[in-house]
């Protein structure tokens, strides 16, 4: 259980390093960060009208990203605190997409971010972050 965090550190660390990915592959047409779109190529075009605006806030995002991994590496309480904030906000993105008729995909991503959440806000979970 003490490897809980590390591991939503390494979570934390894999989504900064596709937000950052997606930010250049957005800022940044027909470099070497396009191959991002291979994860989800029907997103580059849906994505890339937005570009000027998007690029920078995928950017910033993983900024937010990167906090929590360290929040949650060194299983510090506002690391905790932090990523119960992403993952509200996600559910609440996830709940969009159900909304915008991507039901499966909606309802699968707000079950995951709650659960987790559920997890985040238990004792005992708490108990491992200072």
């Amino acid at each position: 259980m003490r490897v809980a965090p590390f591991l939503l550190g390494v979570f934390f660390a894999l989504a900064t390093c596709i937000l950052v990915a997606v930010g250049f592959a957005l800022l940044l047409p027909g470099s070497a960060f396009e191959t991002v779109w291979r994860l989800y190529e029907a997103r580059r075009a849906m994505l890339m009208p937005y570009r000027a605006w998007l690029g920078p806030g995928f950017l910033l995002l993983a900024v937010v990203m990167v906090s929590a991994f360290w929040g949650n590496l060194t299983r510090a309480e506002w690391g905790r605190r932090l990523a119960i904030g992403i993952f509200a906000g996600n559910g609440i993105g996830d709940l969009a997409q159900i909304a915008l008729g991507h039901a499966a995909e909606g309802i699968l991503g707000a079950a995951i971010a709650a659960t987790l959440i559920v997890w985040l806000t238990r004792p005992a979970t708490k108990a491992l972050y200072a």
